[in-house]
């Protein structure tokens, strides 16, 4: 019996939470939301890249690459939009300052949704014509990726990188190191916490995997994603004084 008014508690929780960002997707339309630091430590890294007159790297590593049918693909698809819509705010900034942006997937379709919002991007800060298709790379699996993310950072000299999305451990720690001897600042941001562990000893900038996956929204002219945001505030505040009041009257011996 117990278990079933646990589980019927969870459904109550879970229902009370869809019909408030429900609700909220309505009400909250147009409201504010202030920058998330990812996206302004990303245009500092274009920045970085113009001072020091190289190209910018931006890896998503395999993000976007295949739906697996359980928790982890899930997680790996809700990056897509996320990085597709930071890609395009980094390449207004690029455009406008004159930066070269070399990406590269394991993903064919990612790659072209990747030129869909780089030359958007470009489009946006009145210089299309500095978009070059050429900086979009497609590999196969992610050895090529970062074999050649390697070679690339070594030859142009990379001077700053955005590595938003999903590596893993043995292919990260390559790229963070080819990117030290270049003196590279770096904006580092995993989908899994024992992947962010190496990002988290080399970058300039972590971004955590939640921020990363907020990001889309932040930056998304929907008004929508933005008023789902503010209603998951809305639950977080609640829960946190249910939280509170629990603990007082649990600490005075009323529960």
């Amino acid at each position: 019996m117990s278990f079933k008014i646990v589980r019927l508690d969870i459904l109550l929780v879970f229902f009370a939470s869809f019909v408030t960002l429900l609700i909220s997707s309505f009400v909250l339309k147009g409201v504010k939301l202030r920058q998330i630091p990812t996206v302004e430590a990303s245009l500092e890294a274009v920045r970085v890249s113009t001072e020091k007159g190289t190209p910018l790297f931006f890896d998503t590593g395999w993000t976007g690459a295949n739906f697996w049918g359980h928790s982890s693909g899930l997680t790996t698809l809700a990056f897509v939009p996320s990085t597709l819509e930071l890609l395009k705010v980094i390449s207004k900034e690029a455009g406008s300052l004159g930066v070269r942006i070399i990406t590269g997937t394991t993903n064919a379709v990612y790659a072209m949704m990747s030129q869909d919002y780089m030359e958007a991007g470009f489009g946006l800060s009145g210089h299309p014509e500095r978009f070059n298709l050429d900086d979009i790379n497609f590999y196969p699996d992610n050895t090529g990726l970062v074999m050649s993310g390697v070679e690339k950072i070594h030859r142009f000299n990379i001077g700053a990188a955005v590595m938003v999305g999903g590596h893993n451990q043995t292919s990260n720690i390559v790229l963070y190191e080819a990117l030290a001897t270049t003196g590279a600042m770096l904006v580092a941001g995993e989908i899994w916490p024992n992947d962010n562990s190496m990002a988290a000893l080399c970058a300039d900038y972590l971004s955590f995997a939640e921020e990363n996956i907020a990001i889309g929204a932040y930056l998304s002219e929907d008004p929508v994603p933005k008023a789902i945001l503010a209603g998951e505030d809305i639950i977080k505040a609640f829960l946190i004084g249910v939280i509170t009041i629990g603990g007082v009257l649990f600490y005075l011996g009323v529960i």
